[in-house]
């Protein structure tokens, strides 16, 4: 008798306490959807998305929703210590574990961003990035203990109709004299200069800009300053890309990037533009560039293109004499060095109207036009249709009827 009254109080008793925590849960529950538990939210939301912004302040003007299944923000803001802006949106949500706001690694499910704006920057007289500044450490930090990184994971992001603006400091080549490296600021700052350069404070900044970004990134891991750096993994993303003046548009493209201290590094096996498909891999450098690489110059470049269906006009936001009547298939490799920036072509099959080129060919665009590698075959060939890919044409004019062969060394 005893047992069994022992058993029917532990079985009321763990009854009250389930009772109760359910209680407590629904009281909870409904005060997160009430005006008090939305500051609450905020509160907690913003304190846990804020650590390690020891360079920066994130605001928000409002939140909805409820603790325990997420929160709709408004009037979000990502600022550096002088009020300029990394990022801005007009809302967010965010659904994540309630468990993760007491975590330094924060992981959040789900999030989408609705007309988000990120700039990134490194002006004249800047020693970071602003975001690596945003996220440094505190300067009486130490590391004298093992700590846990404190890292913003995402299941899967969202971006819809976002803009990203990227600039960095631009100055005119140092090896050039004073009247011609006024020159070179002179035709950089006017409208037909194939970079976009400002004059700001102190020196100048060349900037990129990707307009109307649509897509859903996953597995992201957002941890600038740490030595594994940031990643994203790209399963759809359609923008209008301006890296050079001439933009290009990016129908969709599919890959891994990686934000690494200096430079990116990313492997795209899927890019679809107007009437092309291709894949491209590699690295550009925005920073910690070799001796031989002139700064004014950046960003540095040792990129891949591979396609077996590209057409010309797509790209010539890459390279301006590319003509628009040619398509075919080949591999490009675009590597910055000493004295210019190199294109190698590689088992190129191309046909213009009156050309039929095959082979591979190199040449190096800087000062002077040199070219390296050269096994083409053209059969039939327009002189006409080469000369236009050429800065400074060629000595010849007319139209070969023939074929022709061409071989040599640099």
């Amino acid at each position: 008798m005893k047992r069994n009254r022992a058993v029917r109080l532990f079985t009321w008793g763990l009854g009250g306490v389930l009772l109760g925590v359910a209680l407590a849960v629904l009281v909870l529950n409904i005060v997160a959807r009430t005006r008090t538990g939305h500051e609450f939210v905020l509160q907690r939301t913003l304190r846990a998305l804020g650590k390690g912004l020891n360079g920066g302040q994130l605001h928000v003007d409002r939140i909805d929703g409820n603790l325990f299944e997420g929160a709709k923000l408004y009037g979000v803001s990502l600022k550096d210590r002088q009020g300029r802006a990394f990022v801005l949106a007009d809302s967010a949500y965010l659904d994540y574990d309630v468990k993760t706001l007491l975590s330094p690694r924060i992981h959040i499910t789900r999030a989408t961003l609705y007309e988000p704006e990120v700039y990134v920057f490194k002006l004249p007289g800047d020693s970071l990035w602003n975001y690596q500044a945003i996220f440094a450490a505190a300067p009486n930090q130490r590391d004298t203990t093992k700590r846990v990184e404190r890292v913003t994971l995402l299941d899967t992001l969202r971006m819809i109709d976002g803009v990203v603006r990227v600039q960095n400091v631009w100055k005119p080549d140092s090896t050039l004299s004073a009247r011609a490296q006024q020159a070179e600021i002179a035709a950089a700052l006017s409208d037909t200069s194939v970079v976009l350069v400002n004059r700001v404070g102190g020196g100048y900044i060349r900037t990129m800009n990707f307009r109307r970004m649509n897509g859903r990134l996953s597995r992201v891991r957002f941890a600038p300053g740490t030595r594994s750096g940031s990643r994203i993994h790209v399963d759809s993303l359609r923008t209008e890309a301006q890296i050079f003046r001439q933009p290009v548009q990016l129908h969709h493209s599919q890959g891994t990037i990686a934000l690494l201290k200096g430079h990116i590094e990313f492997d795209v096996p899927v890019v679809r533009l107007r009437n092309s498909l291709l894949a491209t891999s590699g690295v550009v450098r925005s920073d910690s560039f070799p001796r031989w690489f002139n700064p004014a110059e950046a960003p540095m470049y040792d990129v891949a293109f591979r396609t077996d269906s590209v057409d010309f006009g797509d790209l010539r936001w890459l390279y301006k004499r590319f003509p628009e009547d040619a398509a075919g298939r080949l591999s490009l490799r675009i590597e910055s060095r000493p004295g210019g920036t190199m294109f190698l072509a590689r088992n190129a099959d191309v046909r213009a109207p009156g050309t039929h080129i095959t082979g591979s060919f190199g040449m190096q665009v800087g000062d002077t036009l040199r070219f390296m590698d050269v096994a083409l075959k053209a059969e039939p060939v327009r002189v006409s249709t080469i000369e236009r890919m050429l800065p400074e044409g060629l000595p010849v004019r007319g139209l070969q009827l023939g074929g022709a062969e061409i071989r040599g060394a640099p």
